[in-house]
């Protein structure tokens, strides 16, 4: 007859054996996924320095782009600072060189209207010869070189008055006022013209 005890004893000795035996497989397993990931070390401190090298390569060409970016901007800017300076010392040196003309060009202007309205208006004929006189004198010289289109028409039709036409005082007066509106709108025209603009309106006499 068998001793239940006994039995019962040997029970729990086997399944205590298949504990340990559970046991030994695991740590068996635990061992060979180390000794396999331990394989795997070298690979992956390759990668990771092939990573770190590229990395500075790429900050390298970044740095270089941006180096390279920022000497084009700063050389476009200084280029155009320099035109920006040449163009101003170039207007600079246009309106000095127009100065002494545009006011000579003024100069003019009031002698001549001033020489029209004494022949338009004075009973003194002494005065009313030297301002003709004076009219004739800019008429064929030194109006000539400042004068525009519609000044010389002016001009030219007020001097018609002193010659082939016969006109009336009113006549005279009326082509005396059209000569100075002339003058003064070529005056506010060329106060700020640079040389080549200056000569655009200009009578050609051949």
């Amino acid at each position: 007859m068998t001793d239940p005890q006994a039995e019962l004893g040997l029970v729990k000795l086997r399944l205590e054996n298949e504990r340990l035996s559970l046991e030994i497989e695991s740590l068996k397993r635990g061992r060979n996924h180390l000794i396999a990931l331990t394989d795997y070390i070298p690979l992956i401190t390759v990668l990771v320095t092939i990573a770190g090298f590229s990395f500075g390569i790429y900050q390298y060409r970044a740095q270089q782009i941006e180096n390279r970016i920022s000497e084009e901007t700063l050389a476009r800017q200084e280029r155009e600072a320099r035109e920006a300076q040449a163009q101003k010392d170039n207007d600079t040196a246009q309106r000095d060189f127009m100065k002494p003309l545009l006011e000579k060009q003024l100069s003019l202007y009031f002698e001549a209207s001033s020489a029209v309205s004494t022949i338009a208006t004075t009973a003194d004929s002494s005065e009313r010869e030297k301002a003709t006189n004076t009219f004739w004198h800019l008429y064929y010289g030194p109006l000539v070189i400042v004068e525009t289109e519609k000044v010389s028409g002016a001009m030219k039709r007020f001097g018609k008055c002193l010659g082939e036409d016969s006109c009336s005082k009113d006549e005279m007066n009326k082509r005396s006022l059209a000569l100075a509106t002339a003058l003064q709108e070529a005056m506010l025209k060329s106060w700020n013209l640079k040389p080549e603009d200056f000569t655009q309106d200009k009578f050609k006499y051949d």
